[in-house]
C-alpha cells in the first residue's frame, strides 16, 4: 500500500496563536474600557467606530431623567401648562398648505454652534407635521454629520445626488427617495459629501429645484460661515433662514453685529431670517432664553434652544426624547421659517 507523503511535513511546527484575551486582565470594567480606548490607537488591533457604539448607548437616552419627568408630570397637575396650545398653534403654522417647494437654509458664522442640530430638529418637526415628503440636504464639504442625526449616515452625499439629477430627463420622487436615504415619516436625506469642492452654482440649482418639484419643505444645512460659495449659492435660492448662534459671549456678540448687516445687506435682506440661540454647554455663563429675549428686544427674532443630554449626544435625534422646550421651539422655529418666508 503506498502511502502519499505529507506535503507540510517540512513546513515546521504550527505557530501558535494566543487565545483572544490571552495576557489580559478583564477583571473589571475599568480595565476593559481602558484596553478598548488602547485598541482605538492601535490600527493593527481594529475598533469599532465610536459613532455606532455612542448612537447605541446614548440615542435612546431622554434629555430628562426619571425623577425630572415624574416632577413636571406631578407639576402639571397642580398648575396649568400652556406648552400644548403654543405647539398646537405652532403646528397649524407648519401644516399650512404651500404654493411651491419651500427651501429654509440653516447657517452661522462658526463650527460648534449647533447647526446641523437645529436641521436635524427642525427635519424631524416639519417631517412629523406634514403628511407630504421632507428632505434635508447635508452641504458641509466636509464630511458633515446630518445623516448620522437623522439615522443614515451612510446616505448618498449631495454632491454625488446633484450629478445623479443632473443626468435625468425629469426626475420623479421615486428617483429622488431610490437614491437619498427615508428615515421616519417620509424624511428624504442626503448623507456626508465625498468632494471638498464647492458644489457649484449649477450644481446646486439642479438639487434644489429638483427637490422642490415633489418637496414641500427642504431643510439645508449650509457650510459654516456665510462667506462659503454654496452658502451664498443657497441663500440666494432659499425662502427663509434659520441663522445659529451658540449661546457664549463671543457667539452672540458676533452674531447680533452679522444680523444687523443681514438686515441691511440689499441681497441677504430679502432672505427672512430668524435665530436660534443654542446652549451648547450645560454649565454655560449665558442663559439660551436670556440672549433670545435680547435679540429680540432689537429687532431680531429669536428662539432659544437650551441645553439637552438627548442633543448632546451627537446621535440620531429623536422628538420624543427632546426637551419639551426644545420641541416647542424646533415647532416655533419651523413655523416662523414657513409663515414668514419670502413667495
Amino acid at each position: 500500500m503506498t502511502t502519499t507523503p505529507d506535503p507540510w511535513a517540512d513546513a515546521g511546527p504550527a505557530p501558535e496563536r494566543p487565545r483572544p484575551g490571552a495576557g489580559q486582565d478583564w477583571s473589571t470594567r475599568r480595565q476593559a474600557r481602558e484596553r478598548t480606548a488602547r485598541d482605538q490607537d492601535d490600527p493593527l488591533a481594529g475598533f469599532e467606530p465610536v459613532a455606532p457604539r455612542t448612537a447605541r448607548r446614548h440615542a435612546r437616552r431622554h434629555a430628562l431623567s426619571l425623577p425630572e419627568r415624574a416632577a413636571r408630570g406631578l407639576g402639571s397637575l397642580l398648575r396649568h401648562d400652556p406648552t400644548p396650545e403654543r405647539l398646537a398653534a405652532h403646528a397649524a403654522a407648519v401644516q399650512a398648505p404651500v404654493t411651491t417647494g419651500r427651501r429654509i437654509a440653516v447657517v452661522s458664522l462658526r463650527g460648534g454652534a449647533g447647526k446641523t442640530t437645529v436641521s436635524a430638529l427642525l427635519a424631524r418637526t416639519v417631517a412629523a407635521l406634514r403628511p407630504e415628503p421632507v428632505a434635508a440636504v447635508d452641504l458641509d464639504p466636509a464630511a458633515g454629520s446630518l445623516g448620522l442625526r437623522l439615522g443614515d449616515a451612510a446616505a448618498p452625499g449631495a454632491d454625488r445626488l446633484a450629478a445623479e439629477l443632473a443626468a435625468l430627463p425629469v426626475p420623479a420622487l421615486a428617483d429622488l427617495s431610490a437614491r437619498m436615504a427615508v428615515s421616519g415619516a417620509g424624511l428624504h436625506h442626503t448623507g456626508p459629501r465625498v468632494a471638498a469642492r464647492p458644489l457649484g452654482v449649477e450644481a446646486a440649482t439642479t438639487l434644489l429645484a429638483a427637490l422642490s418639484r415633489h418637496v414641500p419643505v427642504t431643510v439645508l444645512d449650509c457650510p459654516t460661515g456665510t462667506g462659503h460659495p454654496d452658502t451664498a449659492a443657497v441663500l440666494a435660492h432659499s425662502h427663509a433662514a434659520v441663522f445659529v448662534l451658540p449661546a457664549s459671549p463671543a457667539g452672540v456678540d458676533e452674531a447680533a453685529g452679522y444680523l444687523r448687516h443681514w438686515r441691511q445687506d440689499p441681497v441677504l435682506s430679502a432672505v427672512p431670517v430668524t435665530a436660534a440661540v443654542v446652549g451648547t454647554d450645560a454649565r454655560g455663563v449665558l442663559d439660551p432664553r436670556a440672549q433670545a429675549a435680547a435679540l429680540a428686544r432689537v429687532g431680531v427674532a429669536a428662539v432659544a434652544v437650551r441645553h439637552d443630554r438627548h442633543l448632546a449626544a451627537g446621535v440620531d435625534v429623536s422628538l420624543p426624547l427632546a426637551r419639551p422646550e426644545n420641541r416647542l421651539a424646533a415647532a416655533e422655529l419651523s413655523a416662523r421659517a414657513l409663515a414668514g418666508s419670502r413667495p
